[in-house]
């Protein structure tokens, strides 16, 4: 399925957009505008049972003792209408809440509430993708790779080229911020900070402020495993969107993010 693809969207989703402007009064029975996004980018990824093993490789996983895969519970029922039975399914789904493209929230990390407690304006905005395969890993992303480029406000994701781990005993290789880079980003504030690895945190580098505090503290949502970053890079004037289930207390949850590219 190809990740990218046009459409054409009418309604009020222009006004958040921000893209298009309207300097004429529309006629009384004109009430809807369209806009037309160059492409549609996909960031989300097809839940399974096995999507968590897939993005954190099965080693880690089990250093946390994290066994449990996703799993899918089909209720098929059916249903007496007007003389005859319509069959169905409703379900009962579990998911673990960080396998897969998801956003976490500041209880993840013990610093503050839930998913519930962000605002629903922090999960959209313009965006900013930075290529960030250049650097090695660890925390080496350094502030100057945002400065010019990041204003207040913006969501920000970087691009790692992050390859999950393929063997039994390896870990996740991450490349990701300085602390002064998550410092300077926080400081702006940017309104979102995300990321196609596995994690902002670098196994080879636990030093604290984990890149996770210094974010979460400042209520600032922190996108983790997105799929198809690397279709973004190209572009320079886009909008994402990305707000999970209102889980009350949740720590994280999986997401479909979209970009819309003008």
């Amino acid at each position: 399925m190809e990740a990218i693809s046009t459409l054409r969207i009418s309604g009020t989703l222009v006004a958040a957009f921000g893209l298009l402007s309207c300097t004429t009064t529309a006629p009384e029975n004109e009430t809807l505008t369209s806009f037309e996004p160059r492409a549609v980018v996909d960031l989300g990824a097809l839940v399974t049972e096995d999507l968590p093993e897939k993005v954190w490789g099965s080693a880690f996983l089990e250093q946390m003792g994290f066994t449990s895969q996703n799993s899918f519970e089909v209720l098929p029922w059916t249903f007496p209408m007007d003389g005859e039975e319509v069959s169905g399914s409703n379900a009962y789904y579990t998911l673990f809440n960080h396998g897969g493209p998801h956003v976490d929230a500041p209880n993840h990390v013990g610093v503050g509430g839930g998913i519930d407690s962000y605002s629903v304006d922090s999960f959209s905005g313009p965006l900013k993708v930075v290529d960030a395969r250049g650097y090695s890993e660890g925390r080496t992303v350094p502030r100057t790779a945002f400065e010019g480029v990041v204003e207040a406000g913006d969501i920000v994701i970087i691009f790692t080229g992050y390859a999950p781990p393929l063997l039994d005993d390896e870990l996740p290789a991450v490349i990701t911020l300085t602390n002064e880079a998550a410092e300077y980003l926080a400081g702006l504030p940017v309104r979102a900070f995300g990321t196609d690895s596995f994690s902002v945190e670098s196994l080879g580098d636990l030093t604290m402020p984990s890149i996770h505090h210094v974010l979460l503290a400042r209520q600032i949502p922190v996108y983790e495993q997105l799929f198809n970053v690397g279709q973004l890079v190209q572009y320079d004037r886009m909008y994402f969107t990305g707000a999970p289930l209102n889980i009350l207390g949740g720590d994280g949850m999986i997401v479909r993010p979209m970009v819309f590219v003008r």
